[in-house]
């Protein structure tokens, strides 16, 4: 995430430097979240893996039976925003979800 692009006059108060962590991934990760603090300040991190784990495996099911439905990933980033901004987030909310289980992967994976 970029933080304060073009937004000179609060440079005194924002930091140049990002968090950053590095984490070790395994087989059973469902999903990576990336998210502003709008979401982060109104919701834990249990609560959001908690959600995006809950919808995500549900979404699979029913795109698996609707082609055209929008990818799951999608549909979890605009829930996890709409439940954001219900909670009166009072800051910018952005989320990525990337879906680590997608049909796809999971298609190449049995091709092999």
């Amino acid at each position: 995430m970029s933080r304060s692009i073009g937004d000179r006059y609060m440079k005194p108060w924002i930091i140049p430097v990002p968090e950053v962590t590095f984490t070790t991934r395994s087989e059973e990760d469902e999903c990576l979240i990336v998210a502003s603090d709008g979401l982060w300040d109104v919701m834990s991190n249990n609560e959001v893996g908690e959600i995006a784990r809950h919808l995500l495996k549900r979404l699979r099911r029913s795109a698996m039976a609707d082609e055209t439905s929008s990818p799951p990933a999608k549909a979890v980033a605009d829930q996890l925003t709409d439940i954001a901004y219900r909670k009166n987030s009072l800051d910018n909310i952005s989320v990525i979800v990337v879906d680590l289980k997608s049909r796809r992967k999971r298609q190449l994976r049995q091709a092999k």
